[in-house]
């Protein structure tokens, strides 16, 4: 639901524990303004719980299941121990990426010399494009600035945005290595070999965001280092690259073999 309407029952929410007693804990619930929580002592973990101060502790943020709410008293009852640790690292993550795009946007506004009165209107624009806020940073980094072209929103906020993007969102980097054994007989052999290690670097560095590093191993082997943003997108350019060697290199009369090696 909203943070104007409240939780709904069976909903995964973020607390914060305030106050422990014996018999249980009450917490906050920093998602819904003003809705407050009691988690049962029954409620708190799946083992059995001797001392309730050992499984939290005030001030600590968790993830917690609506049982029941009452949204004319603002009370829920809620559950720790029916969140998976899957369910809570999803949940603080997503947390963590909604504070992180607010943060962002709140320096975009004070670089456009806009009030952050019109945050929400900008959030709520971003989010509808591109799922949250810091995705919208995130595309304009990664894919160009041309991501914001169907979002309705003005011409300064989108400048502040890019240059918010440029300055604070950096591109991950992800290297995977193969070593290719490569043979070639004749007088030619060397320049086959070359030309097949640059063909593989060009190809690499044709690719957005992606980087090449390729060197000499020992006879006849060389290393082949493929960085891009993501694993996947790494190995199956690396897989694409030797392959095109082994190819390249026995259409010349020559053989290849390569194998996937820590970076």
């Amino acid at each position: 639901m909203s943070a104007e309407t409240g939780p709904n029952t069976g909903e995964y929410v973020i607390v914060v524990i305030k106050d422990i007693v014996p018999y249980g804990t009450f917490v906050e619930l920093p998602e819904y303004p003003g809705y407050r929580g009691f988690i049962h002592i029954s409620e708190i973990s799946t083992s059995w719980v001797k001392n309730i101060r050992h499984h939290v502790k005030e001030g600590q943020m968790r993830v917690a299941k609506v049982l029941n709410v009452s949204h004319q008293r603002k009370m829920c009852d809620l559950s720790l121990k029916r969140v998976s640790g899957a369910i809570e690292k999803r949940k603080l993550e997503e947390l963590r990426r909604k504070k992180r795009g607010r943060g962002l946007l709140r320096a975009a506004a004070k670089m456009a010399a806009r009030p952050e009165s019109e945050i929400p209107e900008i959030e709520k624009k971003l989010a509808d494009a591109f799922g949250d806020v810091l995705t919208a940073f995130e595309e304009v980094v990664f894919t160009g600035k041309h991501v914001l072209d169907g979002v309705d929103i003005s011409e300064d906020w989108k400048a502040a945005i890019i240059a918010i993007a440029q300055k604070s969102i950096e591109i991950p980097r992800k290297t995977v290595r193969a070593d290719v054994e490569i043979r070639v007989p004749g007088p030619f052999g060397a320049r086959v070999i070359r030309e097949a290690l640059l063909r593989a670097e060009k190809k690499i560095k044709s690719k957005e965001h992606s980087e090449a590093k390729i060197y000499y191993v020992g006879a006849p082997t060389y290393a082949i280092e493929v960085t891009t943003p993501d694993y996947k997108s790494a190995e199956k350019l690396l897989a694409a690259v030797c392959e095109d060697i082994v190819k390249f290199v026995e259409d010349k009369g020559g053989s290849a073999r390569w194998e996937r090696v820590d970076a």
